[in-house]
């Protein structure tokens, strides 16, 4: 029998900033290729790197820190071009080099082009705002459905055609931008025209330096692996803004779930091996959208929230704003782990479980309309009818930012987790007690 490869799925499985970044740095260096597959620049993932420094990534896949691995952008990311040459700017300052036999861009990824973000700031700024983070994801993705967008394989076959298109598109925009503000009843700043060649400019120079990473990625992970290559495949967002299964219409524009995985960078399912999914011990969401075990208590937000200028505080890596909190969902986690077909889950900020007080709630299940359920419902407006059903475990009182073995934890904790994998049937594997690299107990 031949020997092929295999693929490890990486996917939050909550509403996003769970932690993917430290496990995907972490599982990059077992692995030969790390591809993102879906979303944009409004992905955020923080890593830490071997000196302590802070890494922010919002498209650069997270195996950038590892200098044996291949790092994909594929086709079903959606690419800003200024931001992508700006993030490979950062990233050499800090010492990472970043050529040809180091990052490939699928030739067939959407560029995200300068009128997407005016179309998603005009959005933002009227009573249809979503709470986006302007970055344009939703008006390229709209594009590509809509089959008006143009690909990364422009860059080297017709860049004046780009150019083009770039101007006309803010020239249109500029037209819609002065219709709102002109409209008398809405609230806010004015929106500034744009330059439309300025912008064009600007573009096409960032979209020049991309064109050599620009290749058919799906023909070489699919090679790769039948040569038995290993490759990490690297979600952005999270499971409750999937586009299909998530929290409609409070989601984002691309299949977060691990069906964007076979469509986001065309390889075939046979190859999935491990699904990893992440938890966070304390969930949080940016932005809109129904959470049923949200903390309203000011005195345990300030403690959750953590110290406003560390890396770990409970803001949004890409919009700066303070996370809504809750307790742990079981249910939501279960209707997650069910869809993805999770294998294991690595659960982060154990840590910080500690800032709940003398008990830790936790969600293992909702009352809908009279009913008890142990899965969450299926859309936005069936959660917010819905109530969360708490138990209370007893919660320890040492720090665990030390601990590297399970057995060594504080029972109170061995119970927690012990407590999380029976109601979800998934084994834990990893355990963040903190955020840098070494800062993780491993279960076999």
């Amino acid at each position: 029998m031949v020997e092929t490869g295999s693929v490890t799925a990486i996917l939050g499985e909550q509403r996003g900033d769970e932690g993917k970044g430290r496990f995907s740095d972490m599982l990059a260096a077992e692995h030969d290729i790390v591809a993102r597959f879906n979303g944009g620049s409004n992905a955020g993932h923080t890593i830490v790197l071997e000196d302590g420094r802070e890494h922010k990534l919002h498209l650069l896949p997270s195996g950038i820190t590892n200098p044996h691995t291949m790092n994909v952008i594929g086709n079903g990311v959606v690419v800003d071009a200024v931001h992508l040459v700006g993030e490979i700017e950062t990233a050499a300052k800090k010492g990472i080099e970043l050529d040809e036999g180091r990052l490939m861009i699928s030739s067939a990824a959407h560029l995200l082009l300068p009128e997407h973000k005016s179309r998603d700031e005009i959005r933002e700024a009227g009573k249809d705002a979503q709470g986006s983070t302007k970055s344009g994801i939703s008006p390229a993705y709209s594009d590509k459905a809509f089959r008006s967008g143009v690909r990364v394989e422009i860059i080297n076959n017709d860049i004046d055609g780009l150019h083009r298109k770039i101007v006309e598109g803010v020239e249109k925009t500029n037209e819609d931008r002065e219709r709102v503000n002109k409209d008398k009843e809405r609230q806010g700043k004015e929106l500034v025209l744009l330059d439309p060649l300025q912008e064009a400019d600007t573009y096409v120079a960032a979209a020049l330096q991309l064109g050599r990473f620009s290749t058919d990625t799906t023909l070489y992970l699919n090679r790769r692996l039948k040569a038995g290559d290993r490759v990490l495949a690297e979600g952005a967002q999270a499971f409750l803004l999937d586009l299909d299964h998530g929290m409609y219409d409070a989601v984002t524009s691309s299949s977060t779930t691990v069906g964007g995985i076979l469509t986001g960078l065309g390889i075939p399912a046979k190859y999935l091996e491990r699904i990893v999914g992440v938890a966070k011990a304390v969930p949080s969401h940016v932005g809109g959208g129904p959470f049923a075990t949200e903390i309203h208590d000011d005195e345990l937000l300030e403690r959750l929230h953590g110290d406003p200028d560390a890396s770990d505080a409970e803001r949004g890596t890409k919009t700066g704003r303070w996370r809504r909190l809750g307790f742990f969902d079981l249910a939501a986690l279960r209707r997650a782990q069910m869809v993805n077909g999770s294998t294991e889950l690595a659960l982060t900020k154990l840590d910080w479980v500690l800032r709940y007080g003398d008990t830790i709630p936790i969600c293992t299940g909702y009352e809908r309309k009279g009913k008890q359920l142990e899965v969450s419902p299926d859309a936005a407006y069936k959660l917010r009818q819905s109530s969360p059903i708490l138990t209370e475990l007893p919660n320890w009182t040492e720090d665990v930012s030390g601990v590297r073995k399970f057995r060594d934890l504080p029972k109170e904790a061995q119970g927690y987790i012990n407590f999380l994998e029976e109601q979800t049937e998934v084994p834990i594997t990893m355990i963040g007690v903190g955020q840098r690299r070494d800062q993780v107990i491993v279960r076999k």
